[in-house]
């Protein structure tokens, strides 16, 4: 009697199953349940394997590349206005740092060089201070190993520099309008320099960070754009830092520089003369040792400008800073700026690594109160220790532990950069301010001119976006699409699946009794 319940069970399960496969969308399950030959069923059985190890194969490649890369950037489906966009901040860095009628570089380095004659105390500290910004190794070794001594840099060092640097600029104007008032004067690692349109020292760095006290306008408002949302919705057409608002030339930014001739110190930077220019972020601190390109002296320069941003959509910002390899402006508080930028974030880690190892920071670089201020002898292990750490970082890099980064500077989900196409030409100015007789009345005779344009090439440009590689859609429909190739699975074959094993069989029960219904 048990033996034929146990019979009757296999039996109705057999059944059931027969019932199943038949109606079911998954190919080939009903060959393992028909009354056909063992090789058959064999044969069915190991195809149906394959097939299923093929499908869980390619569901692994997908689920690997989406946790191992989630994030694809693609081309923005619609371009972007420009006037999304801040105009870019022009840096400007003149090759010359101080005015001979201020001090005379290469007469103090021939009195010490040929004549053994000694300083006082002044010319010694604006010599000191002045070959720090040059560019020639020759000097400063001179000037180390001659007086064998660590001259000291003191809080004065920004206000002497730029009593000693000569005033370069003759007019500024925007987009028609008069820009002079929206000049910084900005100490980068060129000296002193001109920034238009960089945003204010207050809103650069934090309260407790000293740095060169003229870098402030009063004139400008207060910052009403955010790199990753952009300019506020109440911000306007004359918000700060400035929209780019027009393209075209007509519409450029001008600004008019002017060298004296006589005046040119050929042994500080000896092989430049000119001007070094960089277009960057209004948010960015600029590092012109990095990137830049030149102005020449009797040169005029058109620097038509691309912007290139990288955008980011919602819907990645929920993904943490690792997987997405950027961090959103808050994610990454800096010690020392208040913008996160990835230069700005590289040049405080630099600023840090050079004060644990060296004991100071280069005058350059943001510090606090207590900080010192490397001298020449100093700047030889800020040079050695800055090699040492980018090499330490690129090891990470190529190595893959870039989680053992001492930086940790990843790109800005939101990032700005201008690319610009430069075109240059003669300076006239000369000539046509002698052919309206204005030279010797201006007394600008004995002057070298220069000329630098900035302006856009269009009113629109095609934005990079960072997307998710596969939204909850894209996942629903490479599985569905591969499960469907290999087995004919479906949404409703799932349903199927469950209605045979839960509500099918209850009501089986009501019904007959049993499980599996009515047994033939």
């Amino acid at each position: 009697m048990e033996t034929s319940k146990k019979y009757s069970f296999w039996k109705g399960a057999n059944t059931y199953c027969r019932e199943y496969t038949e109606i079911s969308g998954i190919h080939g399950l009903r060959y393992l349940t028909e009354k056909r030959t063992v090789f058959e069923k064999i044969l069915w059985g190991l195809l149906l394997l394959m097939s299923l190890a093929g499908c869980t194969l390619m569901i692994y490649q997908i689920v690997e590349r989406y946790k191992n890369s989630p994030i694809v950037v693609s081309f923005a489906t619609k371009d972007t206005p420009l006037f999304s966009i801040p105009f870019p901040a022009v840096t400007i860095c003149p090759e010359s740092k101080c005015l001979e009628d201020h001090f005379n570089y290469s007469d103090a380095y021939n009195k010490i060089f040929h004549s053994n004659a000694r300083l006082n105390s002044t010319e010694m500290r604006n010599f000191y201070y002045i070959s720090l910004l040059c560019n020639s190794f020759e000097q400063n070794a001179f000037f180390t190993y001659v007086y064998n001594t660590a001259f000291q840099v003191e809080n004065d060092f920004s206000d002497i520099i730029n009593e000693l640097r000569p005033d370069e600029l003759i007019s500024c104007s925007f987009m028609g309008d008069d820009c002079m008032d929206h000049l910084y004067i900005v100490l980068t690692d060129q000296g002193i320099c001109y920034s238009f349109n960089i945003v204010d020292q207050e809103d650069m760095f934090r309260s407790d960070v000293i740095y060169y006290k003229p870098y402030r306008n009063l004139t400008a408002k207060p910052v009403s754009y955010n790199s990753d949302t952009g300019y506020a919705k109440d911000a306007g057409i004359n918000a700060y830092p400035k929209r780019a608002l027009l393209s075209g030339a007509d519409d450029s930014l001008n600004i008019e520089l002017a060298h004296e001739r006589y005046t040119t110190d050929l042994l500080c930077n000896k092989n430049n003369q000119g001007y070094k220019v960089l277009l960057h972020n209004p948010l960015e601190f600029p590092r012109l040792s990095k990137s830049y390109f030149r102005v020449p002296l009797q040169k005029t320069v058109a620097a038509m400008v691309e912007p290139a941003l990288i955008a980011t959509t919602p819907a990645v910002k929920n993904f943490n800073p690792d997987s997405r390899n950027c961090y959103l402006e808050n994610e990454r508080p800096l010690l020392y700026f208040k913008p996160y930028t990835q230069l700005n974030c590289l040049l405080e880690c630099e600023a840090n690594f050079t004060l644990m190892i060296c004991g100071c920071v280069t005058y350059y670089m943001p510090r606090q109160n207590y900080t010192k201020i490397c001298g020449i002898t100093d700047s030889v292990c800020a040079q050695k220790v800055l090699k040492k750490l980018k090499i330490y970082e690129l090891n990470n890099e190529i190595s893959g532990f870039s989680n053992k980064s001492m930086c940790n500077c990843k790109p800005s989900c939101t990032s700005l950069k201008y690319n610009a196409e430069i075109s240059l030409d003669d300076n006239y100015m000369k000539d046509y301010l002698t052919m309206i007789n204005t030279t010797a009345l201006l007394g600008l005779e004995n002057y070298y001119y220069s000329s630098l344009f900035v302006y856009f090439k269009s009113d629109q440009f095609t934005a990079i976006e960072r997307n998710e590689l596969y939204g909850p859609s894209d996942l629903v429909a490479n599985f569905g699409g591969l499960l469907g190739l290999f087995t004919g699975f479906s949404l409703i074959s799932g349903v199927e699946i469950i209605y045979f094993i839960t509500v099918r069989i209850y009501y089986n029960i009501q019904l007959y009794g049993n499980w599996f219904g009515r047994i033939n």
